[in-house]
């Protein structure tokens, strides 16, 4: 089975642009059908950061850690959250506002750490060690910025894929 990261960036393009058109899609005077869609095109458009965290994870260094589980924590309250809004709003969407806005800021810094966890992994491979902030900042931006960021960070990671491939080759081939 090919692995989400071997995808090209013209490959991953298309589908992160039509998650984003079906989020903004609407249709006039069926709020049921808009919010079926809306969910379907934040799933889309959040999956790259998802799957991308996923498997870069799994590719990580031993010397280097991460906390994985509070990234899969942090998707299940972003996601979870949107998805509860959009339904118990009628697609519609909510604002709050007094002592209801507070968990609502852990919620924006859940999107914001799904958004950078893939940032951080990536520069921890390229590295080979932990990566501060100030080292991975310009690739949470491309991340934030996903349908143009793609086009700069999924070379990168099919780089770092293929090299870590030709490395469990040539162990192989030394191990024989």
């Amino acid at each position: 089975m090919k692995s989400f990261l071997t995808l090209k960036h013209w490959q991953i393009f298309p589908i992160i642009v039509l998650g984003a058109i079906m989020y903004n899609f609407t249709i006039e005077g069926d709020q049921f059908s808009t919010m079926i869609i809306r969910i379907i095109g934040a799933v889309i458009y959040s999956l790259w950061p998802i799957l991308t965290g996923n498997e870069l994870n799994q590719i990580l260094p031993k010397r280097v850690t991460v906390n994985f589980n509070f990234f899969l924590i942090n998707i299940l309250i972003s996601l979870g959250t949107f998805v509860s809004i959009l339904v118990l709003s009628n697609g519609e969407g909510m604002t709050f506002s007094g002592i209801y806005a507070i968990p609502m800021l852990y919620v924006f810094f859940a999107i914001l750490y799904c958004l950078a966890f893939p940032a951080k992994l990536l520069n921890c491979i390229e590295t080979g060690k932990e990566a501060s902030m100030g080292q991975y900042l310009g690739d949470f931006f491309l991340v934030f910025f996903l349908p143009i960021g793609i086009w700069f960070l999924q070379p990168r990671i099919n780089k770092v894929v293929e090299n870590q491939r030709l490395a469990r080759l040539e162990a192989e081939n030394s191990n024989v």
